[in-house]
């Protein structure tokens, strides 16, 4: 690797890298939801960090992929406690003010309860030296780039990426494809702040980054309606007879939804357009 770029490329790595392991051992103590859903955003990074690796070292794809195997199970389930936490403040915003839905609190109360124990077990159940092997493995493989190895992988990736945005939006804008645009949109943020860190240009221009910005609010909103909509629609999919008191809020969520995902599409159809050209 040139001299120059391995501490850039690895300054990105090490500063989530150094702060995710405060937060699993804070974790390891005490199960915090604000902090787990911190933990994710950083393990979400070495994921998109790995891929990269990947791409600059083809012929080594399998090793490099298993350099996150151990921590991807916390990963999954770090992510349940983001979506128990939307689902519980939607419920606060929505239907905690009436008092009358006792029988849903519970069930969020004691998804919660379940959901804070798996991940508190298995935050026990990965041991210290592991992050000390992800760095091992992470610093061994980041040797191995030079700018235009990051630079190149880094296009085919966005690229790639994009492709999968339009080819979506042509087609049906499904709950699956805006979660997966949702992802994509993240992992393309954080692909433009290694290229920043390591002196290359950003791909896109500043005005297309404020609107991938605003389109990833208006989904952050969309997903937290859709969550809602999903874990209420399971819980009263389960009566034999639904009680009359809910059909407000399904009929309010269930408008927010359709009128977000129309939102969307339109600026998915102008966003990807501007990114492709």
């Amino acid at each position: 690797m040139e001299a120059s770029t391995l501490p850039l490329v690895l300054h990105v790595f090490d500063k989530h890298y150094d702060a995710g392991k405060v937060l699993f051992e804070e974790l390891s103590k005490k199960m915090r939801s604000k902090k787990a859903i911190e933990l994710e955003a950083h393990l979400d990074f070495f994921a998109v960090y790995i891929q990269l690796l990947e791409r600059v070292h083809f012929n080594k794809k399998k090793k490099i992929g298993k350099i996150f195997s151990p921590f991807k199970p916390l990963q999954k389930n770090l992510r349940k406690v983001k979506h128990i936490r939307f689902i519980q403040e939607g419920f606060t915003s929505r239907m905690a003010d009436k008092g009358q839905y006792s029988d849903y609190q519970k069930l969020i109360s004691s998804d919660k309860d379940r959901v804070y124990s798996e991940v508190y077990e298995l935050i026990l159940s990965v041991p210290l030296h592991q992050w000390e092997n992800l760095y091992r493995d992470i610093y061994r493989f980041s040797q191995g780039m030079s700018i235009l190895n990051i630079n190149t992988a880094i296009s085919q990736i966005i690229n790639e990426e994009i492709d999968y945005f339009y080819f979506g939006t042509k087609t049906r804008l499904d709950a699956q494809t805006i979660s997966d645009i949702y992802k994509g949109l993240k992992k393309v943020t954080a692909l433009e702040k290694i290229r920043l860190a390591i002196g290359l240009n950003s791909v896109f221009t500043h005005v297309v980054h404020q609107e991938i910005d605003i389109l990833s609010k208006k989904m952050d909103t969309w997903y937290k309606n859709q969550l809602l909509l999903q874990h209420l629609g399971s819980h009263l999919g389960k009566k034999e007879d639904v009680s009359k008191k809910y059909q407000p809020v399904l009929t309010f969520l269930q408008k927010n939804h359709k009128e977000l995902t129309s939102a969307i599409d339109s600026r998915c159809q102008q966003l990807f357009t501007r990114m492709l050209h």
